[in-house]
């Protein structure tokens, strides 16, 4: 008797484990989307430099990334449908309003980045969990000069 609730105390123990794993793995995803793309708007835009971005996010390896200046919350809410209890996952949404968007492309022969910024739609994928995972497709509104 003693056995078999040993055996099945040990057989919850590690469903709620597995459990655990697989609520806070889908944050892991999201959290790494808006430590590389989201811009805090608490600084002007006009004040983010490519140059300085792409060393602080150790992301000089790659040749061409786009950052988002919007409220955290909306790229939150791009994958919720009507209500909270339904998620748009594994999909793609466009964003319901124009996003401010900030492109980094290497400059070919040279250690720097080459500034684009623009009005947007931005395009996002969502995932199994229900949150934003990717950038996929944006469609330039009005180029911003400043």
């Amino acid at each position: 008797m003693t056995s078999s609730l040993k055996a099945w105390g040990t057989f919850l123990a590690l469903l709620w484990l597995q459990c655990r794993l697989l609520v806070h793995g889908n944050d892991i995803p999201r959290r790494e989307f808006m430590a590389k793309h989201h811009l805090n708007p608490s600084q002007e835009f006009h004040a983010y430099k490519c140059d300085v971005l792409m060393r602080e996010r150790a992301l000089e390896h790659q040749t061409s990334h786009l950052f988002l200046y919007t409220l955290w919350y909306k790229i939150e809410q791009i994958c919720v449908s009507g209500n909270w209890k339904n998620w748009f996952k594994n999909t793609y949404i466009w964003a319901q309003g124009p996003i401010r968007v900030l492109k980094c492309h290497r400059e070919s022969f040279a250690n720097s980045y080459r500034e684009s910024r623009s009005y947007s739609y931005v395009q996002f994928h969502c995932s199994m969990g229900g949150y934003v995972d990717s950038i996929e497709d944006i469609k330039i509104i009005e180029p911003l000069f400043y």
